[in-house]
């Protein structure tokens, strides 16, 4: 598979990590574009 970190923005993965959580009925709270963030530059190469 492709990697997508430099094609996806923090608001896109936000919204498909919030669409994919919250799938089938779970009742997650939705991933922020700040957490997103975060959790990007503190696994950034």
């Amino acid at each position: 598979m492709p990697p997508f970190a430099t094609v996806l923005s923090d608001a896109d993965v936000a919204a498909v990590l919030t669409y994919v959580r919250t799938s089938w009925g779970n009742k997650a709270a939705p991933v922020t574009e700040v957490s997103v963030g975060q959790q990007r530059s503190s696994t950034r190469e």
